[in-house]
């Protein structure tokens, strides 16, 4: 039962899950929207995750030879590897932008408004939620779940310059910074879920600290 899991182990798993709800469920209930790049949201759910692969997937292929060594330096060399797949899988995606708190329907408008900075002759189809911005030779399509707040801009070309999408990062900052909160507003199940694992990994690890130390020193020297 769950009830019976270490609770250093609990916490190792949910806090950083917890963070990364809290941090959302607060953009979509506050009516805010953020803008960031598809490597910078990969990063996010990397460190999301990082509590479950350590108690999980890091746990079973361990190397115990190398911990009697080296000893807790061990999950140092551990994360950095982690970092570099993360890295590496950042690094080799397709370029995209990453928008929450608003949906596809509401993130075209200010798209297409950041692309005309770019591009004065931008053309937007509103029914396929795509802009073509002819001087740059570059189709954009706002792509995602109807109805969800959450989106990517992506490009049909294979459109790499880090100076185009920074441009279009920065204009669709501005652009969704001065477009109206949406209503009504959504994030209230995602908060409702925050705040019940926090009062869960509140009750595992405040029942019993010594055996959240106990649990840590365990985990950190092998």
């Amino acid at each position: 039962m769950i009830s019976s899991i270490d609770p250093f182990t609990v916490m190792l798993a949910l806090v950083p899950l917890i963070g990364y709800l809290a941090m959302f469920s607060w953009i979509r209930i506050s009516g805010r929207s953020m803008v960031t790049s598809g490597g910078r949201d990969i990063a996010a759910i990397a460190i999301a995750v990082a509590g479950m692969l350590a108690v999980g997937p890091a746990e079973l292929f361990f190397p115990s030879t190398a911990a009697t060594v080296f000893g807790p330096i061990v999950w140092l060399a551990l994360a950095a590897f982690y970092g570099l797949v993360v890295s590496l899988i950042a690094l080799t995606s397709a370029p995209k932008l990453v928008v929450f708190g608003r949906t596809p329907e509401e993130t075209y408008p200010p798209l297409l408004r950041a692309a005309t900075r770019l591009d004065p002759s931008t053309i937007g189809d509103a029914n396929q939620l795509q802009v073509h911005l002819p001087a740059l030779g570059i189709h954009l399509r706002v792509d995602g779940q109807r109805g969800l707040d959450h989106a990517r801009i992506l490009a049909f070309e294979p459109v790499g310059s880090p100076r185009f999408w920074n441009a279009l990062l920065g204009n669709l900052r501005h652009e969704m910074a001065q477009s109206p909160a949406p209503a009504p507003r959504r994030g209230f199940a995602m908060l409702t879920i925050t705040t019940l694992l926090i009062a869960f990994l509140a009750w595992k690890g405040f029942g019993d600290r010594a055996l959240v130390v106990e649990g840590f020193r365990d985990w950190l020297w092998r």
